[in-house]
């Protein structure tokens, strides 16, 4: 885990731990599941743990799945861009400073200020694509 972990609560870390384990992304009511064994109970506590984490950009919430993945770039803040397979649902997160860097060109050229940056690509993954006889 990164620096930025280190003042979490033992929820927020558990969160965290149980979504790097996971590989996949997970709704709330899918973390509270896999926590109960550690003692975490309510809703409120999955969600309190979630916000504290995507605060600090440990986690990404992918949207259209209303689902939580752990971040995977070490370098701090970023863009969120995800590859998001509609049939299997695996996610990967992306990492293109370029497309980053176009997208804020293009708000700059609308005097446009983007708050939180959130991109979904929705399609096959190369294993379901070939499955699919694509």
């Amino acid at each position: 885990m990164r620096h930025k972990d280190t003042k979490l609560s033992p929820h927020a870390k558990k969160v965290l731990e149980t979504l790097h384990k996971n590989g996949k992304p997970m709704t709330a009511y899918a973390l509270l599941e896999k926590l109960k064994r550690f003692g975490i109970k309510a809703p409120p506590t999955v969600y309190r743990a979630l916000d504290a984490l995507l605060a600090r950009g440990l986690v990404h919430r992918i949207e259209t799945m209303g689902a939580f993945v752990a971040c995977h770039d070490e370098e701090g803040d970023h863009g969120a861009q995800f590859a998001v397979c509609r049939s299997c649902g695996s996610v990967t997160e992306l990492h293109d400073p370029r497309l980053t860097d176009s997208i804020h060109a293009m708000a700059k050229n609308l005097r446009f200020h983007i708050e939180h940056e959130m991109l979904e690509l929705m399609g096959l993954c190369q294993r379901c694509d070939k499955t699919q006889g694509a």
